[in-house]
């Protein structure tokens, strides 16, 4: 996992008109969406839709983001990363079978689907 580009905080401004129009979104998400960059329209599906107004959320709140790829198979400080938690943590979790690995030689590798789909029994409370 790596950050490729960071977009630094926006001043209050620009930060205000991202807010106000996150606002006038409607409550109810369509299968498929359209971001429109430059006035072409793009076309995708909910999940990106999801990913867009999260990027949003942030800008709009006056926070930094950070973007970049993230593979299939991650390494426990990955994971450890993406559930916010330490590398110890996530060990103990893999020891417990609590959280599936595959071993690629000695070394535990993590699935994505699963990191993700254990994250998603503890939302996040803000």
């Amino acid at each position: 996992m790596s950050i490729d580009h960071i977009v630094p905080a926006l001043d209050a401004a620009a930060a205000a008109r991202i807010r106000a129009a996150l606002e006038a979104l409607p409550d109810a998400a369509p299968a498929e969406s359209e971001v429109v960059v430059d006035g072409v329209a793009v076309p995708v599906p909910a999940p990106v839709r999801d990913a867009v107004l999260q990027l949003l959320t942030h800008l709009g709140a006056g926070e930094g983001v950070g973007l970049g790829p993230v593979a299939d198979l991650l390494t426990t400080s990955q994971a450890a990363e993406v559930l916010g938690v330490s590398d110890t943590y996530v060990r103990r979790l893999a020891d417990a079978k609590e959280l599936p690995i595959e071993l690629r030689g000695t070394h535990r590798r993590f699935r994505l689907a699963d990191v993700m789909a254990y994250r998603a029994r503890f939302p996040r409370t803000k």
